[in-house]
């Protein structure tokens, strides 16, 4: 995707967090139906030698749930390579801004004790930087999930 406005520019960098916070969550959420599942291939198996009978198909189930959570780190990892190369462009105190913003998840009001600039200039730095980035590519469209 390329940015054609400072809009879009900004609409990427509130994606930042919501990426890092769908990716964590789906993770956490992956983790515990591979234990799940893990729980269940044990008790299978005991039922199985007992019984001979056999339901569980949990090995497949946890390798799908593991592919899952590579993807979603892939996707992150995707975003923050490309923040650190169109980044690149930025001078320091627009990636100061644009990091604790949106990568650290700084509310503005905390913002002029972080970076030692009023709120209202924090905003001007980072429209500024919004408006160096524009021209810049990026991978994926831009849309969480």
């Amino acid at each position: 995707m390329k940015f054609e406005n400072a809009a879009q520019v900004k609409k990427w960098l509130r994606l930042l967090p919501v990426a890092k916070k769908e990716m964590k969550a789906k993770i956490d959420f992956y983790n515990e139906l591979i234990s799940d599942f893990t729980r269940v291939e044990i008790s299978d198996k005991e039922f199985s030698r007992r019984t001979g009978i056999t339901y569980s198909n949990a090995a497949a189930n946890v390798d799908y749930y593991r592919g899952q959570i590579i993807k979603c780190r892939e996707k992150y990892e995707t975003l923050i390579k490309d923040w650190e190369r169109i980044s690149q462009i930025l001078d320091s105190d627009e990636i100061t801004v644009v990091t604790e913003k949106f990568l650290k998840g700084t509310s503005w009001t905390a913002m002029e004790f972080v970076v030692f600039y009023s709120r209202r200039q924090c905003f001007r730095i980072l429209d500024r930087a919004a408006e160096k980035l524009v021209g810049q590519v990026v991978s994926g469209d831009g849309n969480a999930g």
